[in-house]
């Protein structure tokens, strides 16, 4: 029976010690971002009313009209969030 555990235990400390002679150097990258959920743009239907616009005003590179407010409804964003930014094209 002493040899019996003996040997059970020869061949587990064989076992281990082959995994680590036989392991290698290894490099792990690991790339990506954490982005949050964007929120759902509730609002269907928005006007935005920019008056009249003249061409000879805005033939400047860089050139811009006045800002205009419009309202948007933003609905299931995640929790902790305090501020949004949207962009048009």
């Amino acid at each position: 029976m002493k040899w019996r555990k003996r040997g059970y235990l020869l061949a587990a400390i064989l076992a281990l010690a082959s995994a680590t002679i036989q392991a290698a150097d290894v490099t792990i990258t690991v790339n990506g971002k954490v982005v949050a959920k964007p929120c759902t743009v509730s609002t269907t239907n928005a006007t935005v009313d920019l008056g009249d616009l003249y061409s000879f005003s805005l033939m400047s590179a860089g050139a811009a009209s006045a800002w205009h407010d419009v309202a948007l409804e933003l609905t299931n964003c995640p929790v902790g969030t305090s501020r949004v930014t949207a962009s048009f094209s």
